[in-house]
């Protein structure tokens, strides 16, 4: 095993000290320690603070492998209505290639796994059945994540509430609870399911998200977390239907958690992917906000999706994506013309029921009796806090049946998508809770598009900030404007859920952006810009994170195989051009574990193959700091990266000591920052550090940093190639510059030609009144909303 050491000039460890060192064991993304945390930070049991990175595990998990593959782009009209009598067996993958997924991820350096485990794969048969035979496979499955130094944790998903409304996660058998009929979902409007909607004649598809506010899903979401207070008189088997749902969603979940209790690398379960209000706190229905809500296709209305459910055919409009709104009405469309119910039969709509909604008894038209209904309770007219009043206290209840089976677990807690952090109060649960929110570039996940030169914040934009401060020009604008994002949902998240630790569990990028070029031209440049700006992001804002995602099923036409997504950043298909059946992946040797990036170009090759825009996705990082982080930032074009943080002081570490930290041991003060083999396997490495000693050993992808006891200053750590070319870095700022202003005074000139000619005319004017020592007139004009904009 390759190792280069070095002794600092300044401040450098006795020799004593040296010779006290303990040789490190494990490589800097191997997570083999318990996990703990103190305020902010995640910690492992010397006390040092971790900032872990992952994936996750797949996209393709949110569907079944049996009784035919659940691609949305596959429908058998017998197969896929039999929604009890299915198995999620082999998703992420089969355990016969376990070896060669979890050999690259760690590669990779992406060590922290999101497991997503649907409801319906735990709980599909009905009611307190629970899939054993799948919980056997999962268990055997993240048996094996030690070996590969990987932790996870559990992830609920779901995306607009179940595969029968456009999405995944509920079993199906929970409509028949609230008495919807899944199979007149598609003539109802109800919901648009690509397995069923998608086929010739229809309208074009349609993004899943359109789903959050449909029928079927606005009404499972408030089913679940409201039924009680908005729909008390419908009950299901003389029971109430929000205690049904809720209480057999934890109860499956209670007892996942109860089969892996013994698994070490189970950090803790999230609550709920990406959870929905559904109807809750709509203060009209006469339409759904554009600004929160995505429409897109066809878009009824509440009361016309109350109306279509019910039976009676609408004329609806029709959107169509645009600009510079992402959409607008193209057209209108009659739905539901053969007067199809969405109700089981000898149902009616659950909220005409309770007089949310009537049919005139002159005109028979639909109208609403109570637009503001689902905005205040019912019975007091108080008005409700969807967070305070209902996801908290399913929030609190669930970390506590969870957390009952194993104290010391995690529940990872996020938002609704796109929202601020719930507010917890001394009422709430607080022990062992993790703020897991999401994050993606909306703007260019909706249009697939992205080409480096200009990038919005949607987020500002959400939040009622204009357009000319929410626009950034170039690579270093798009860094910028996402740095700043992720920094609001830090600062949020600490400020309404306390000192706790942040986890993105979502964020990545499509893979099929711009007309997919890239999958035809095999040149991932694009993305390679777009998905280093986002982990740059990331990264310097000190956060924990799992991409999306990891998927073995991907591939150039379907993607991911759900509702036409592509984020992979793994795909057979280039790993099968790329490689021939001799030096398939499955064939890595398991001794090559620990050296997993191997001696030879061919095993180099081997262990990066099927992986897409890994330029950005692999990057040095400091996973276990002994101290406290200040900056962790890389520079992807001068393949350099740059650590600093406070060591920890006497005093810290003797209180470290008091809460059961081990900091007996020289572990306590080793620093071990990732550095992957993918950029600086083939390069002489140039390393400085301003105080300690330090060993790098390639083969581990591992830099090890001992610190001086006492030290009291800052440490920075540099690390770049030996021939980190100057003409590179220039050639990046260069083109920097020429893309970055060239735009800026693009744009200026664009602004100025839309003056009128006597506009135009004084302008020139005071140009000749102004010598070129006097610049108060150029002053004025970059004092304009221009100079507002972002760089």
């Amino acid at each position: 095993m390759a190792v280069f050491q070095n002794i600092s000039s300044d401040k450098n460890l006795s020799t004593t000290e040296i010779q006290q060192l303990d040789s490190p064991k494990d490589s800097a993304q191997e997570w083999n320690t318990p996990l703990r945390h103190s305020g902010r930070w995640f910690k492992d049991q010397h006390g040092r603070t971790l900032l872990m990175r992952g994936i996750n595990l797949g996209g393709s998990s949110k569907l079944p492998t049996y009784p035919y593959s659940g691609s949305t782009h596959l429908y058998d009209e017998h197969l896929f209505w039999d929604h009890r009598n299915v198995s999620f067996v082999n998703r992420p993958f089969p355990l016969e290639d376990v070896h060669q997924h979890f050999s690259r991820l760690r590669a990779w350096g992406l060590t922290f796994i999101r497991l997503l485990v649907p409801w319906e794969s735990l709980e599909h048969a009905g009611p307190g059945l629970y899939d054993e035979e799948y919980i056997d496979y999962i268990r055997q499955l993240i048996s094996m994540m030690p070996a590969y130094g990987l932790k996870c944790l559990i992830d609920p998903h779901q995306d607009t509430w179940s595969r029968f409304s456009g999405g995944s996660g509920a079993p199906g058998w929970t409509f028949e609870v609230a008495g919807m009929n899944i199979r007149t979902f598609k003539e109802t409007g109800a919901a648009y399911v690509h397995n069923t909607n998608a086929v010739p004649g229809d309208p074009l598809p349609m993004v899943w998200p359109t789903n959050y506010t449909k029928l079927a899903s606005c009404t499972m979401f408030t089913l679940f977390f409201a039924g009680d207070t908005f729909a008390p008189e419908r009950l299901y088997k003389g029971k109430s239907i929000q205690q049904l749902l809720t209480s057999s969603f934890i109860n499956a979940y209670q007892h996942l958690a109860t089969r892996l209790k013994d698994m070490e690398a189970v950090v803790g379960f999230e609550v709920m992917n990406e959870p929905h209000h559904g109807y809750i706190g709509l203060k009209s229905l006469t339409e759904f906000d554009p600004i929160v809500n995505l429409i897109f296709g066809d878009a009824p209305t509440p009361l016309q999706s109350f109306a279509l459910g019910n039976g009676i055919p609408q004329t609806i409009g029709v959107f169509i994506k645009s600009w510079p709104f992402p959409t607008k009405r193209s057209h209108q469309r009659e739905v539901n013309s053969n007067k199809v119910s969405a109700w089981l039969e000898e149902r009616e709509c659950i909220w005409k029921e309770h007089n949310v909604w009537g049919v005139n008894k002159v005109t028979g038209i639909p109208e609403l009796l109570d637009s503001a209904y689902f905005s205040k309770h019912p019975s007091t007219g108080v008005e409700v806090d969807f967070y305070k009043d209902f996801y908290l206290p399913f929030v609190n209840t669930y970390a506590q049946a969870i957390q009952s089976v194993k104290n010391d677990w995690y529940c990872f807690v996020e938002p609704l998508a796109n929202e601020k952090a719930p507010v917890l109060t001394e009422k709430d649960h607080h022990h062992h809770m993790i703020f897991a929110p999401h994050w993606y570039d909306l703007n260019c996940v909706f249009y697939k598009a992205f080409d480096g030169r200009m990038t919005h914040d949607v987020q500002s934009l959400q939040n009622g900030g204009n357009v000319f401060t929410a626009t950034y020009f170039g690579r270093k604008g798009a860094k910028k404007n996402y740095r700043g994002q992720i920094r609001n949902i830090r600062e949020n998240g600490l400020k309404n859920m306390g000192e706790k630790p942040c986890v993105l569990g979502e964020v990545g990028i499509p893979m099929d952006l711009n007309e997919k070029e890239a999958l035809k031209t095999g040149d991932y440049t694009r993305h390679i810009h777009f998905l280093d700006a986002v982990i740059y992001a990331l990264e310097t804002n000190l956060v924990n994170f799992t991409l999306w995602n990891y998927d073995v099923c991907n591939d150039h036409e379907y993607g991911d195989h759900w509702n036409g997504e592509n984020f992979s950043l793994f795909s057979a298909v280039m790993m099968n051009s790329s490689s021939n059946t001799e030096t398939s992946p499955v064939n890595i040797a398991l001794s090559a574990i620990k050296n997993i990036e191997g001696d030879t170009d061919s095993d180099h090759d081997l262990i990066h193959s099927g992986g897409r825009a890994l330029a950005a996705a692999i990057r040095p990082y400091a996973s276990k700091v002994a101290g406290t982080p200040i900056t962790s930032e890389f520079d992807m074009d001068c393949l350099e990266y740059t650590l600093t943080f406070k060591p920890f002081t006497k005093e810290q570490y003797h209180e470290l000591s008091t809460h059961g930290y081990d900091i007996n041991t020289s572990i306590s003060r080793r620093t071990e920052i990732f550095v992957p083999g993918y950029h600086f396997r083939s390069e002489s490495m140039n390393i400085q550090a301003t105080h300690g000693t330090w060993d790098y050993m390639p083969d581990r992808q591992t830099l090890y940093h001992y610190c001086p006891i006492g030290i009291d200053e800052c440490i920075t750590i540099k690390l770049k190639t030996s021939r980190t070319s100057d003409r590179s870095c220039l050639l990046s700022i260069y083109s920097f510059f020429f893309l970055h202003y060239g735009y800026i005074i693009l744009f200026l000139g664009l602004f100025l030609f839309l003056f009128s000619f006597a506009d135009l005319q004084a302008i020139q004017y005071n140009l000749y009144l102004h010598s070129i020592d006097d610049l108060s007139f150029v002053k004025t004009i970059l004092s304009s909303p221009l100079s507002s904009f972002h760089n």
